[in-house]
């Protein structure tokens, strides 16, 4: 499986991923930074549907879904509407500099009695439960898990995409927009994530 980027598309193994064009968009960019996210949902289908809608004023440029199936919906020269009020290295507005990707991950969870449940009420298993603070917090909760399938398409996609576009940094949507937002959250590498895909080592 080998992932690369060619007139601003994904493709793997040559042939272009799945496009679902959404018009939340913005106009023509150079990334310089990519900006990882959960969807807080349960389905890559559920999340592609919704950032489609222009009632959701939101897009990024590429879900991940928790098999790793990858889903493009905004071209990598074009502006999507992922980062919100954001900042970070003295620059404002990081949907105007940052490529964003979705993963499909319920994120942070509710304990309701002796099981674990999304904003929404779905119970997620035990076993895809981690308990951990959050980096800018010190209050231990409970975060869904990230399947190692996911971890490793995510990985190839900001490599392809980090040889494409050379980025500064990869960073969290917690890191942007600190004190707003808390994806993609502490069950997810992302130090490691980060080191590898800047070359940094392990």
């Amino acid at each position: 499986m080998s992932f690369s980027v060619r007139n601003h598309t994904l493709e793997l193994n040559g042939d272009a991923v799945e496009f679902v064009p959404t018009t939340n968009q913005g106009g023509a960019f150079r990334p310089q930074y990519l900006v990882l996210h959960y969807t807080a949902g349960m389905t890559g289908a559920g999340a592609v549907a919704w950032l489609a809608q222009p009632a959701s004023q939101a897009s990024a440029h590429l879900v991940i879904d928790r098999n790793g199936n990858v889903t493009q919906m905004v071209r990598f020269n074009r502006i999507a509407w992922h980062a919100g009020r954001s900042e970070w290295a003295g620059l404002e507005g990081m949907n105007r500099h940052s490529i964003g990707i979705e993963l499909v991950n319920a994120g942070r969870l509710i304990k309701v009695g002796d099981t674990w449940q999304n904003w929404a009420g779905n119970v997620i298993p035990a076993d895809q439960v981690v308990e951990a603070p959050h980096k800018h917090g010190n209050v231990v909760a409970g975060w869904h898990a990230y399947p190692a399938a996911q971890i490793k398409v995510a990985l190839e996609v900001a490599l392809a995409l980090h040889s494409a576009y050379g980025f500064y940094d990869v960073v969290g949507h917690e890191d942007v927009s600190r004190g707003r937002r808390v994806d993609p959250g502490p069950a997810f590498p992302m130090l490691s994530f980060a080191a590898r895909v800047l070359g940094r080592g392990d």
